[in-house]
């Protein structure tokens, strides 16, 4: 876990699969416009399951 960190989407990397919203414990995660993004990003806690789980590698934490 990173604490205090958050997850960012480069929208010019994503491909709006999905499997970051699908793999976020916490809901954070939504397809937006056919992207990912962090819609809720107070429920965000930085464990990274949607970094490790992007094959694109559009995630990271900040």
């Amino acid at each position: 876990m990173a604490e205090g960190q958050k997850a960012v989407v480069d929208q010019g990397v994503c491909t709006g699969c999905g499997i970051c919203v699908d793999v976020c414990p916490h809901g954070a995660l939504e397809l937006v416009d056919g992207l990912a993004k962090l819609t809720k990003p107070e429920l965000c806690d930085g464990s990274g399951e949607c970094v490790e789980a992007c094959p694109v590698q559009a995630i990271s934490l900040k």
